[in-house]
C-alpha cells in the first residue's frame, strides 16, 4: 500500500499543530501521538477511537477520505492504548478491555507513546483484519496484537471456588503472560514505555482480581467466605498503591478504588494486628449517635445472629407462602445441599454442537477448573472444545454466548418431589427466587431497639449490602481515604477522576461533587487534570434539573420509532438498563411498585436497553415481565447514552410534562419519593 500524499500529510500536521497550540496555552509540555492509517474495503467510512487520556478517556471520531485514510492526535503524558471500532455501534470499549473481550471483526487496537508517529495499515478479510505498521512504535503493536489474541477473555465460576484454587489459576495467569512478555521482548523491539505498561497492564489485572475475589465469592455463593481473613489482604503491602506507569491500564483504578475501600474500614492497628474490626466500626455507627455502650451492645448482638451462609429462606420469604417451619427448614437443608450447576446446566452445548459424550467431558474438566473462556475467530459456527485442558467456547461476536445461556429455576436446582408442593407453589418459588432480595442488615440486628431514625434504618441497610464490612464507598469518601493514603501525581489523578464520577452520578451526587471541586481547585498543580472536571462539570450541569431532557429517536419491540418528545404533557421515566446488568434486574421489584401505584397516572415508563444484542434484549423484556415503551440503543457509545451521560447501569431519569430534567436517579430504592418526585412532574 502506498503511504499518505503530502498534501494530506500536511493536514496531519495540522490538526498536530493545533492540538499543541492548546496544550501550550494550558501551560504544558506538548505531549501528543499521531496516528496516521489507511483501510482496504472498509466495513464503514466512520470510525469512532477511545483512549485514556487521564483522568478522562476520550472519544473521538474519523471520517476516512476519499482513499480510505485517516489521522488521528492523541494527547497523552503516557503510552496508552487506543482502541478503534466501525461506527456500527462503539461500545464501552474500555470496560470490554477490562475483560479482555473484543470481535476481532470489528474491533482494532494500538499501542502509542507521546511523540510516536505510528502508521497503520488494515486489510479487511472475512476472518477480521491484518494489519502492517510502520514508524515508531511499530514493534510494540506487532507484540500488542499477539499478547491479546494470546490472552483473550478469562472468565471465573465463583461458585464454590475456594482461595487456593482461586489463587492457582490468577497466579497461573500472571506467570504465563510474564513469560510472553519476556519472549516478546526478545522478539521485538519493545521500547522501555511500552514494557513498564505491559508490566503495569499485567501486575494490576493479578492485583484486580485477587481484591475483588470476596465478593465475586458472595455474589455468586450467597455467602462470606469465611477462610477470608484479614491477613488475606496482605499482598496489598506488597504491591503499589499509586504507581504513576499504571495510570492508563485498565484495571488499576478498579484496583485503586477497592484497596482504599479495604484500607479504610481497617485501622491501621488493626491492620498491623491482623485483627477484623468489629461491625459496629465498620458501620461507622458513632456518626449515627450511638454511644459506646450502644455500639458493644450492636457487636455483641451482630455476633450471635450473623448467619455465615445465606440460606434460602434468607433469599426469598417461604413463610408468606404459608409453609410450616419444618417444611421451611427442609427446604433450607436441600438447597444448602444441592450441587454447583455443570457447565451443561449453565449452557445449552448441544447448541454448540456437542455430542452427550462431548458434554459429559466438558463437566468433568469444568468440574476440575470451575473456569471457561471464550475466543472470537469469526467462525460461522460456533463451537465448545478442550483447548491446553480448559473449556474454550470460540464464538462469532462478543455477547454471542448469552444466546446459550440456560435459566435454572429454583426446582431444578433441588429436589422438592417429596415435599408435597403443588405445581402452582413450586411456580411461585421459582418467582420469588429469580428475584430474590439481598440480606439486610435488620434481618439480622433489631435496629428499632437503638433509636435509629427511619431513614438512618435504610442507609445501614444499604450499606450492608455487601459483605465483610467491605461496603463500597462513595467517590467522595474515597477521595478523602485517597488523600490520606496516597501521594505524588498519581494523588491529584485519582482525585480528579473521583470527583468526574460524582458530577457523572445522580442528583444527590452533585453538590458533594462540587464542594470536592472547590478543594480539588485549591489542592492541585496539574493543570490537565482541572481542566478535565470543569468539563464535566459543563457536561453535568446540562443535565441537571430544569434543563430540556436531550430528544432521542430509537426503535421499539416492533420496530418502529419511539422518540422522548412525542411524550408531550406526559412525565417520563427513563430506565437506562440491559439484560446483563444484575443491578438492573434486581432493581426490577421496586420499579414494578412504583409501576403499579402510577399505573392511572399520566406516566410513561420509556425503557431503553443499551444490549448489543437484539436476541438478549427481547429474551430479558419477555422473561422478567418488564412493563412499558422498549426501546434498544446500540451500546455505551449510542448517541443516547452519550447525551445522557451514561457512563454505568443502571441509570433513570424523571423527565416532567414540559419536557425539563426532573431528577437523575442512581437507585429506586426509595419508592415513596420516586413517585412524589414523578407526581410533581406531571
Amino acid at each position: 500500500m502506498n503511504h499518505l500524499s503530502n498534501a494530506f500529510l500536511v493536514a496531519a500536521i495540522t490538526l498536530l499543530t493545533g492540538a499543541v497550540a492548546s496544550l501550550a496555552e494550558e501551560g504544558m509540555q506538548p505531549q501528543v501521538a499521531i496516528i496516521t492509517g489507511e483501510f482496504r474495503d472498509p466495513r464503514s467510512r466512520e470510525i469512532g477511537f477511545q483512549y485514556d487520556s487521564a483522568p478522562a478517556r476520550t472519544t473521538s471520531r474519523v471520517i476516512l477520505d476519499e482513499q480510505n485514510r485517516f489521522s488521528l492526535s492523541v494527547p497523552t503524558a503516557w503510552g496508552t492504548l487506543v482502541i478503534g471500532r466501525y461506527e456500527s455501534g462503539f461500545p464501552n470499549l474500555w470496560q470490554l478491555l477490562k475483560f479482555m473481550v473484543f470481535d476481532k471483526r470489528e474491533l482494532f487496537f494500538f499501542y502509542v507513546e507521546p511523540g510516536d508517529s505510528l502508521h497503520i495499515a488494515v486489510e479487511e478479510s472475512f476472518f477480521g483484519p491484518s494489519y502492517s505498521f510502520s514508524g515508531p512504535g511499530a514493534d510494540n503493536n506487532r507484540f500488542v496484537v499477539e499478547w491479546m489474541s494470546e490472552f483473550g477473555p478469562f472468565s471465573l465460576d465463583y461458585e464454590g471456588l475456594e482461595i487456593a484454587d482461586f489463587k492457582h489459576q490468577v497466579d497461573q495467569r500472571r506467570q504465563d503472560q510474564f513469560e510472553f512478555l519476556a519472549e516478546g521482548r526478545e522478539e521485538y523491539a519493545l521500547t522501555p514505555g511500552f514494557v513498564d505498561y505491559a508490566t503495569a497492564f499485567i501486575k494490576y489485572e493479578w492485583a484486580q482480581r485477587m481484591v475483588s475475589y470476596p465478593r465475586h465469592y458472595y455474589r455468586a455463593n450467597g455467602r462470606e467466605n469465611k477462610a477470608i481473613v484479614p491477613a488475606y489482604y496482605d499482598f496489598l503491602l506488597d504491591i503499589p498503591l499509586a504507581d504513576e506507569k499504571a495510570i492508563v491500564t485498565p484495571d488499576y483504578d478498579t484496583f485503586v478504588d477497592l484497596a482504599l475501600d479495604w484500607f479504610a474500614k481497617m485501622e491501621a492497628e488493626d491492620r498491623e494486628q491482623h485483627k477484623a474490626p468489629a461491625m459496629s466500626k465498620l458501620l461507622q455507627l458513632s456518626q449515627y449517635g450511638l454511644s459506646d455502650s450502644a455500639q458493644a451492645r450492636f457487636d455483641s448482638i451482630y455476633e450471635k445472629n450473623n448467619v455465615p451462609i445465606l440460606g434460602l429462606s434468607q433469599r426469598i420469604d417461604l413463610s408468606r407462602y404459608g409453609l410450616s417451619d419444618s417444611l421451611q427448614a427442609r427446604l433450607d437443608s436441600s438447597y444448602e445441599k444441592a450441587e454447583k450447576p455443570k457447565l451443561s446446566e449453565q449452557f445449552d452445548l448441544s447448541r454448540l454442537g456437542a455430542s452427550q459424550a462431548k458434554q459429559a467431558l466438558l463437566d468433568s474438566l469444568f468440574a476440575q477448573t470451575r473456569s471457561y473462556r471464550s475466543t472470537y475467530p469469526s467462525e460461522d459456527a460456533p463451537r465448545v472444545d478442550t483447548t491446553d485442558g480448559k473449556v474454550v467456547f470460540h464464538l462469532a461476536k462478543e455477547g454471542q454466548l448469552e444466546e446459550f445461556a440456560k435459566t435454572r429455576k429454583l426446582s431444578e436446582k433441588i429436589d422438592v418431589s417429596g415435599l408435597g408442593l403443588s405445581h402452582s407453589l413450586q411456580a411461585q418459588l421459582d418467582s420469588s427466587y429469580a428475584n430474590h432480595k439481598p440480606r439486610k442488615l435488620s434481618d439480622i440486628v433489631d435496629l428499632a431497639q437503638f433509636d435509629l431514625s427511619a431513614a438512618a434504618q435504610a442507609q445501614l441497610d444499604s450499606l450492608f449490602a455487601e459483605p465483610l464490612g467491605w461496603t463500597t464507598w462513595s467517590f467522595a469518601q474515597r477521595y478523602d481515604q485517597a488523600k490520606k493514603s496516597m501521594e505524588g501525581r498519581v494523588l491529584y489523578w485519582y482525585l480528579a477522576g473521583q470527583v468526574i464520577k460524582g458530577f457523572e452520578g445522580g442528583s444527590e451526587q452533585f453538590e458533594l461533587a462540587r464542594e470536592k471541586w472547590e478543594d480539588f481547585e485549591k489542592i492541585n498543580p496539574h493543570p490537565e487534570y482541572t481542566e478535565a472536571v470543569a468539563a464535566a462539570l459543563h457536561k453535568a450541569l446540562r443535565l441537571r434539573p430544569k434543563q430540556p431532557a436531550p430528544d432521542f429517536t430509537l426503535s421499539d419491540l416492533n420496530g418502529q420509532p419511539v422518540s422522548l418528545s412525542q411524550f408531550k404533557e406526559k412525565a417520563v421515566f427513563l430506565d437506562f438498563w440491559a439484560s446483563w446488568c444484575g443491578p438492573c434486574i434486581s432493581n426490577l421489584a421496586f420499579l414494578r411498585q412504583i409501576k403499579a401505584q402510577m399505573a392511572d397516572q399520566q406516566v410513561v415508563f420509556l425503557n431503553i436497553s443499551l444490549d448489543e444484542s437484539d436476541s438478549a434484549w427481547r429474551k430479558a423484556v419477555a422473561e422478567h415481565g418488564i412493563k412499558g415503551v422498549h426501546v434498544r440503543a446500540h451500546g455505551w457509545g449510542s448517541e443516547v447514552a452519550k447525551s445522557y451521560n451514561v457512563t454505568s447501569l443502571p441509570e433513570y431519569y424523571i423527565v416532567d410534562a414540559q419536557g425539563l430534567i426532573a431528577e437523575r436517579l442512581s437507585t429506586v430504592r426509595d419508592t415513596d419519593e420516586i413517585i412524589a418526585t414523578i407526581e410533581k412532574s406531571l
